[in-house]
């Protein structure tokens, strides 16, 4: 296994439209599998201006001919391997997944690393419309953006109008909703939980991890309660839609729980029910870390991406 350091948290840090390739403005080092394989695109975004770093991996036996559900992953570059990390740690994504695979625990799939930017990232993985709706001057310093703008919505369609079409385009997927996944942790929890809230129609599963339910420590419930809210309105449909939830107990998810239970109540009115179309996991003593998440991300692959 690869080598692991404690991450820094994120409130201390924190229509088709044409397609061409771009050269990144810093190329980070390009991860390595232990199994399976990883490409690498560069891919402009004409909603976020600004070009993107995509590591795609490929199970093991890949097969042209065959046809692979998706999973879209935030944080792209820490996603497979430790030894191109800031922090020394990554989620282990080939690792869990060839052997969830070779167990007959899930599907083959293809996992699509979305790269994020440190400067921008809390900007990029905004919940847009769930700030908006709440008075978005009031959130400004409690989310710190820093005078950055929300990015949320210009993030969100270039993975549904830009990213999502290549990768159908150049390999061997399963388009539809049923087959395609997003999947993120902190403020990547908040973004996959809103791409299958906005998007229903395009993604059928989303996995959640350490969710990033509130907007900073020092600051109220504004954020939390927009959040609520947002789910109120507009969780999808439960007869066509699966949702995992986690969070540890330690370091700042320990702050998660109960906003986590406020969602999950919303999410059984709507008629979500528990080892169906939702599960939720605590990870009691787990930390705010790509190791803590790497240490569970199986349960969430089983759940939305079952062996058929």
């Amino acid at each position: 296994m690869k080598n692991s350091k404690l991450i820094i948290s994120l409130v201390a840090a924190a229509a088709i439209v044409p397609v061409f390739v771009a050269k990144a403005k810093t190329e980070s080092a390009m991860q390595q599998a232990e199994c399976g394989s990883i490409e690498r695109k560069v891919v402009f975004s004409p909603e976020l201006n600004d070009s993107m770093t995509i590591d795609i991996w490929l199970p093991e036996n890949y097969n042209p001919d065959t046809k692979y559900s998706v999973l879209y992953m935030h944080d792209g570059q820490n996603l497979y391997d430790a030894a191109t990390t800031w922090n020394g740690q990554s989620w282990e994504m080939d690792q869990t997944a060839c052997q969830s695979i070779v167990n007959g625990e899930i599907e083959p799939i293809i996992i699509v690393g979305i790269h994020s930017d440190p400067a921008i990232r809390v900007s990029q993985l905004m919940p847009q419309k769930a700030v908006a709706d709440a008075g978005l001057e009031e959130l400004m310093a409690e989310v710190k953006l820093k005078g950055q703008p929300v990015l949320g919505d210009q993030y969100a369609a270039f993975v549904v109008n830009t990213l999502k079409p290549l990768i159908d385009a150049d390999y061997a997927t399963l388009p539809d909703r049923d087959h395609t996944g997003v999947m993120g942790s902190s403020m990547g929890g908040l973004m996959s939980l809103y791409l299958i809230s906005q998007y229903p129609e395009v993604f059928g599963k989303a996995g959640c991890l350490s969710t990033h339910w509130y907007g900073s420590l020092d600051a109220g419930d504004t954020f939390g309660n927009a959040m609520v809210n947002y789910v109120s309105n507009y969780l999808p449909d439960p007869q066509t839609h699966k949702i995992y939830f986690d969070h540890g107990t330690t370091t700042i998810d320990a702050y998660y729980g109960p906003w986590e239970l406020k969602v999950l109540e919303v999410a059984h009115q709507k008629g979500y029910v528990d080892g169906q179309n939702l599960d939720n996991f605590v990870d009691e003593g787990a930390a705010h870390t790509e190791t803590a998440w790497a240490a569970r991300v199986a349960r969430p692959l089983k759940f939305l991406f079952p062996a058929k």
